[in-house]
Parts: C-alpha cells; structure tokens; sequence
C-alpha cells in the first residue's frame, strides 16, 4: 500500500510540475500591426487599453468577463453607457477597477500601470501613433509588460479575426475564440449571400456612429458589404 501511496504521490507531483510549466509557456505572437511580442500565456492579469475591448474579452470569459482585467479604460460608461449599467449591474466590482485616460490624449499613468502588475496590455490600433511618440512600448517593456495591438474599428471588416485569434491565444481561450469568428461568418454570410442573390439598388446610407473618414475605415465597410453607399464614398 505504502508503495502505491508513494507511486500516486510522485504521479501528482510530475502533474504539478507539467502544469507549473504549462503556465509558464512563453510563446511568440503577431499582433494586427505585425509586430511579434512575446507573451506568457494564458494572462491571468490584462490592462484593457479602451474600456470597450471588454465586448471582445466577455466573448471568450462569459461566466467571470472581468476576471482577468485589473485595469481599463475609463470609456465604457461614456460611450456606451446602456452596457456598462448592464455590467454593473451584475458585477457591481467593476466600479472599483483602476481607471486610466487615453494615449491620444496623454492622460495614460504608466506608474500606474505597472503596479498593476499586468501580464499584458491590449491596445487599439487607433492609438498606435501616440503609444509610439510617447515611447510606451518601450518603458513597459523595460518593465516586463508586453503591449499587443488589437483592431475592432478602424478596420472591422480584415482585423476582426486575427483580433479575435490573438486574444484566444493570449486567454488559452483558442477554441473559444474560433467559434467566436464562425458566428461572425456565418452571421455576415446570411447578409451578403442574401444580397448577392436579390442585388437590389444600392443605397446610399448615413452612419452617424464611427462612419470613418474614407470608404475603407470604421463602419463605412460594414455599410460596404451591406449593398449600401455610405456617405464618405457619395462625398
């Protein structure tokens, strides 16, 4: 018995120790702008660069959607004030989650950031430019936090997917995020195969929110796909 003991001992230790390393896993990854960071997955503690990535990260955490976010944007309840009361409402501990300002606008407290402790930072593209002058790439390296770019708006349409994989990868949520990405499809398809069937007139449409300066940003390619003219293309 003494032997079978010592036997299911070491048996739960080699587990142990294969799961130690299992959390340790460093891996490589491309984010949407090309760059490749390297990351230990799964992130246990993420800083949301906009409030609204958490649409993106309750895809894939439904049951805990705040369970990994240690900081976020203060945009949510601005912008989309309906959702956050929603959220809220349920997980009334979000109103003590840290806070920060944007990059476009310099408000973004690096020092608070890194007594966070993140394991990574998501970042819209949107505000690649000002991460860069500021040089906050750089000084969160320095400290051991890897910031990735994620794109949901300026191009929905290309950077949906890979965006969607990415965080999948960084969760340990892959599975997840692939049926995340087949809904999307599959939903988009009944549009255009349905259009593309009835090729009716196109008309032209005014999108009031994130319409995009140009035909190819924002919600102007959704409009696109939907057999309509937005208003940044009859301009």
């Amino acid at each position: 018995m003494k032997f079978f003991n010592k036997v299911a001992a070491a048996a739960a230790g080699f587990c142990l120790f294969i799961s130690s390393i299992a959390l340790a896993d460093t891996v490589k990854v491309t984010d949407v702008t090309g760059r490749e960071v390297e990351v230990n997955v799964p992130v246990e503690h993420v800083i949301l660069g906009e409030g609204r990535q958490i649409y993106f990260v309750g895809a894939l955490d439904k049951d805990e959607p705040f369970k990994r976010v240690v900081g976020w944007r203060d945009d949510l309840a601005k912008a989309d004030p309906e959702t956050y009361a929603a959220y809220l409402a349920k997980y009334p501990d979000i109103a003590k989650l840290p806070t920060f300002g944007g990059m476009k606008d310099g408000t973004f407290d690096i020092e608070q950031a890194v007594a966070l402790k993140p394991d990574v930072m998501l970042m819209n593209i949107d505000a690649k430019t000002a991460t860069e002058e500021a040089g906050y790439i750089e000084k969160l390296e320095k400290v051991g936090i890897p910031l990735v770019y994620v794109d949901f708006r300026e191009k929905p349409m290309e950077n949906t997917e890979p965006s969607m994989r990415l965080i999948g990868k960084l969760f340990g949520k892959e599975e997840k995020a692939e049926e995340f990405i087949k809904f999307r499809a599959d939903s988009i398809a009944k549009v255009t195969d349905t259009l593309a069937k009835a090729n009716p007139k196109k008309p032209l449409v005014f999108m009031e929110r994130a319409g995009g300066y140009s035909d190819d940003c924002c919600m102007s390619s959704v409009t696109r796909i939907s057999a309509g003219w937005s208003s940044s293309r009859a301009a």
